[in-house]
C-alpha cells in the first residue's frame, strides 16, 4: 500500500470516528430537546384543562371574558418563555453537531493532499 493510500485510509478512519462522535453528541442533544418539548407540551395541555375548568365554573359572561383574557395572557407568557428556552438549545445543537464533522473532514483532506 502506498504512503498516499495509508494517509487516505487514516484520514478516512479519523473522519468516520468524528462522524460517529458527532452523531452520539447530536443524539444526546436531541434527547434533551425532545424531553424539553414533551415537558412544554405537558404544561400547555395542563393550561388548556385549567382553562376548561375555569370556563365551566364561570358564573357570568363577564367571568368568561376575564378567564379567557387571563388564559391568553398566561399562554403568551408561557410561549415566550418556551421560545427563549428552545431557541438557544436548537442553535447550540445545530452548531455543535456540524462543527466537529467539518473540522475533521477538512483536516483529513488537508493531510491527504
Amino acid at each position: 500500500m502506498s504512503q498516499f493510500d495509508q494517509k487516505s485510509n487514516a484520514a478516512a478512519e479519523k473522519s468516520v470516528r468524528a462522524v460517529e462522535q458527532s452523531y452520539s453528541d447530536t443524539a444526546a442533544k436531541m434527547r434533551e430537546y425532545s424531553t424539553k418539548m414533551i415537558n412544554m407540551a405537558q404544561a400547555n395541555s395542563e393550561a388548556i384543562f385549567e382553562l376548561a375548568y375555569q370556563l365551566a365554573n364561570a358564573k357570568a359572561p363577564s367571568d368568561l371574558a376575564e378567564v379567557w383574557t387571563a388564559h391568553a395572557r398566561k399562554q403568551f407568557e408561557m410561549l415566550s418563555e418556551q421560545t427563549k428556552e428552545l431557541t438557544p438549545l436548537g442553535q447550540k445543537m445545530a452548531g455543535e453537531s456540524v462543527e466537529p464533522i467539518a473540522r475533521n473532514v477538512k483536516q483529513a483532506f488537508d493531510k491527504a493532499s
